[in-house]
């Protein structure tokens, strides 16, 4: 696969995540427009009462984005070679990120402090039996 590939995958797999918080949106509203006995209530609440679009657009944009840079990244030094790794990992890309930010590496190196290991080692010296 090509770099673009994981890119678009991954883009994919974020955004059907926004799909099925539309989905339960509309699966609510559904079932908020019949009574108790299966019924069209006589006058049925909004759609808009389930569904704020502003949000989901923005949100769809952020997680097919999110998506995609984790998959492409991912993809592209040869962590994941798959096209369902690819979704999977679009899907599960802001769980991910927050993830490899709780390792103490990593979150030194985007925060451009030392990590503790390093800083640890520097101050023990070599000989001093840490």
């Amino acid at each position: 696969m090509t770099w673009w590939q994981f890119g678009v995958l991954g883009a994919g797999g974020g955004l059907s995540v926004e799909l099925l918080a539309v989905f339960r949106g509309c699966a609510q509203w559904q079932a908020a427009r019949r009574t108790s006995t299966g019924r069209r209530r006589a006058k049925p609440p909004p759609l808009r009462q389930y569904l704020d679009l502003a949000a989901h657009t923005c949100l769809a944009v952020l997680r097919a984005a999110i998506g995609a840079t984790t998959a492409l990244l991912f993809g592209a030094s040869g962590q994941i070679s798959g096209a369902y790794a690819a979704v999977a990992l679009g899907v599960c890309a802001p769980a991910v990120l927050a993830t490899l930010g709780a390792v103490p590496q990593v979150a030194s190196l985007v925060a451009g402090t030392p990590a503790q290991a390093e800083s640890s080692l520097e101050t023990a010296g070599p000989g001093s039996g840490q």
